[in-house]
């Protein structure tokens, strides 16, 4: 018992007090919030300034109801976009100033286009009596990719055409208001009330269990390193006159796994302190949907996964006798979890399939597709929960028995990388 928490303490001590552990814990929140946040903030950032756009339209009635629709603030247009079918969907966008030009002539479009690469104006909305009979007009600009403001216009300039044909069917302003005004739809289980935002638990379960997965995976192959390193060395030689096998692998295990809770824990306080302080701007969504249950559950999943994953890694790490041996070798052991995140899109819309079912019973995917299922189902049984623990907590120990006997004389053998029959030797004679 001593030797193997001196050995944890020591692997511990020493990943903590490392410059790459520090690195990392502001690493991968960076990265998580850069792969989530910042494509947002630089749509956001460079569509501000206001847009000056010409509409080109015969009829005055038009041209005049599209620009209406185009100078609205987006507050005040929201609900009338995109056709009206969601009042969720973003409208936000440049402010727009918008004039109007009654003259369609083929000069006046040429004129307009030299003024729109001379950057004179923004764009051009081409609307003669053609377009606005097929509904078929040319937004003439220098930033075609800009979708999120392309698409803005399309909306605002359908809302406009839909409107002067309600009009001229004799309905008034409120009418066609009280007619385009989209319906909202809360899905509720028939067990409770489902999340109160779909977008913000789907997004909130998917970054967890990509933690969830990159820490497993990260200080997994970090155990099989610190193996291949100190027997390359020769170091366990020396080790081994004071600790037995099995100490060892299993300081290691439990001394990097508690690398790994600190670096979940350090995250974790961070995300409370950003919540509670209001500096996350949907701290509120975030924890309607941060449950009980998903806090308690995810440093279990995170401590089975990872000695799950770490005992396999542990193994290759004490079979092989080089760097790239071990890379090719650890493909084969991280390929369940690869194939896990593969399926994780498809589980966390659909959690109550048979797929989800299934995979959330294997041991070597269940840490990250039960845990989805649990954040997410709220009608999940106790079984499935206790049925998966219970044959990943199996799981675990079995590989620790099998895997320590495949240590115990993998550490010690050097030259060349072993055969199946002689690993299934050392297992039998170990």
């Amino acid at each position: 018992m001593r030797n193997f928490l001196l050995i944890a303490q020591r692997e511990y001590v020493q990943r903590v007090h490392s410059r790459a552990f520090l690195l990392m814990t502001i690493f991968i929140p960076a990265l998580m919030f850069g792969v989530a946040v910042v494509p947002t903030l630089l749509v956001t950032r460079y569509t501000g300034g206001t847009k000056h756009l010409v509409v080109a339209a015969e009829d005055p009635a038009i041209a005049q109801s599209i620009k209406a629709q185009l100078e609205k603030q987006p507050s005040d247009n929201a609900t009338q976009e995109s056709g009206g079918s969601s009042s969720k969907r973003s409208s936000s966008g440049a402010p727009m100033v918008v004039d109007v030009d009654s003259n369609v002539s083929p000069a006046e479009r040429n004129a307009l286009t030299e003024k729109v690469r001379m950057k004179q104006i923004d764009g051009v909305i081409w609307a003669d009596r053609e377009a606005v009979a097929t509904r078929k007009m040319d937004l003439i600009t220098r930033e075609v990719s800009d979708f999120t403001n392309n698409e803005l216009i399309q909306g605002r300039v359908s809302s406009a055409l839909r409107r002067g044909a309600l009009m001229s069917k004799g309905l008034s302003e409120h009418d066609i208001d009280a007619a385009m005004k989209p319906t909202n739809i809360t899905p509720r289980s028939p067990f409770g009330t489902g999340a109160p935002n779909a977008e913000t638990a789907f997004l909130t379960v998917f970054l967890m269990v990509m933690v969830l997965y990159m820490s497993t995976l990260l200080y997994g192959i970090n155990v099989m390193r610190s193996v291949l390193e100190e027997k390359t060395s020769r170091v366990i030689e020396v080790m081994l006159s004071t600790a037995t096998a099995k100490e060892m692998m299993t300081g290691k295990i439990l001394g990097v796994g508690a690398v790994g809770l600190t670096q979940a824990g350090i995250w974790a306080i961070a995300g409370a302190i950003l919540s509670s302080t209001s500096l996350v701007a949907s701290a509120g969504q975030l924890k309607d949907v941060l449950s009980l249950k998903i806090i308690l559950f995810f440093p279990v999943f995170f401590l089975l996964g990872y000695l799950l994953y770490s005992t396999l890694c542990a193994t290759v790490g004490s079979m092989v006798n080089s760097e790239q041996e071990a890379q090719q070798m650890q493909i084969f052991v991280m390929m369940p979890m690869i194939l896990a995140v593969i399926v994780l899109v498809n589980i966390i819309q659909h959690p109550s399939t048979p797929l989800a079912f299934w995979a959330s019973m294997f041991p070597l995917t269940s840490p990250l597709i039960m845990f989805t299922r649990i954040a997410l189902l709220p009608n999940i049984q106790p079984w499935e929960i206790a049925l998966s623990l219970v044959l990943l907590v199996a799981t675990t120990y079995g590989l620790l028995v099998l895997c320590g006997r495949i240590y115990r004389t993998g550490i010690l053998m050097y030259g060349k990388k072993p055969t199946l029959p002689e690993i299934v030797k050392w297992i039998k004679y170990a």
